[in-house]
C-alpha cells in the first residue's frame, strides 16, 4: 500500500518494525489502542478470565494500512459474524447523492461556503447493546492474555453503525437541527 507492506497481524507488524529499525507499527497499534482506553471502549476483568455469563466470546484483531501521506494506521476490529444476528434493525441509512446536491445546492443559494467533517474514532462515540467479550492479542501489548468486555460500538459489531447513526442524529438534535422533510 503506497509502496509498504502492510503486516496481517500484531506479530508481523512487530517482526516488519524490527526489520525496518523503526516502530512506526507499534506507534500505530499503541495509538489505537489508547484511544479505545481514553474512551472507556472495554473493561478489564483479568487475566484467564473466562466468558462472564450472558456474554459471547468474540475475536478482535488490529488491521492496518498506511495513509496516502505515510501515516501507519491500526485499527481493532471486531469479528461481528461470531455474534448472534440482534432481534432488532441494525440498518443504518448514507446520505443520498440527492440529498448531497440538496444541500450544496442551498448553500449555494443562500451564499453558505459547505464544509466536510469526519469525527475521529468514530464509532466507539456510541454504545453497543450487544453483550460481547474478546481475549487480548499481541496487538494489546501489556493487556494479551486479559479478558475485556466490550461497551463501545466496535468497527465490526453488526449495530455498530446504527448505534453511530443514532448517536449523531441525537448530538445533532440537541444542537437544535432538525430532520428535514425533504429528505430524513
Amino acid at each position: 500500500m503506497f509502496g509498504v507492506k502492510i503486516p496481517r497481524d500484531a506479530e508481523e507488524a512487530l517482526k516488519f518494525d524490527k526489520e525496518n529499525g523503526n516502530t512506526k507499527w507499534q506507534d500505530a497499534m499503541n495509538l489505537e489502542v489508547r484511544s479505545l482506553f481514553d474512551y472507556n471502549t472495554f473493561k478489564d476483568i483479568g487475566k484467564g478470565t473466562p466468558t462472564p455469563e450472558g456474554y459471547q466470546l468474540i475475536r478482535v484483531h488490529i488491521i492496518f494500512a498506511v495513509k496516502h501521506d505515510g501515516r501507519h494506521k491500526a485499527r481493532a476490529v471486531a469479528g461481528g459474524h461470531l455474534t448472534q444476528t440482534p432481534l432488532e434493525s441494525v440498518y443504518s441509512g448514507v446520505v443520498s447523492i440527492r440529498g448531497l446536491r440538496l444541500v450544496i445546492f442551498l448553500a449555494e443559494l443562500n451564499g453558505y461556503e459547505p464544509y466536510g467533517a469526519g469525527v475521529g474514532n468514530a464509532y466507539i462515540e456510541a454504545l453497543t447493546f450487544e453483550k460481547v467479550c474478546f481475549v487480548a492479542d499481541a496487538g494489546f501489548g501489556d493487556l494479551e492474555g486479559h479478558t475485556l468486555i466490550t461497551y463501545k460500538a466496535l468497527y465490526g459489531l453488526k449495530s455498530s453503525g446504527k448505534r453511530l447513526a443514532e448517536k449523531l442524529a441525537d448530538t445533532m438534535r440537541d444542537l437544535g437541527f432538525e430532520i428535514s422533510k425533504a429528505d430524513n
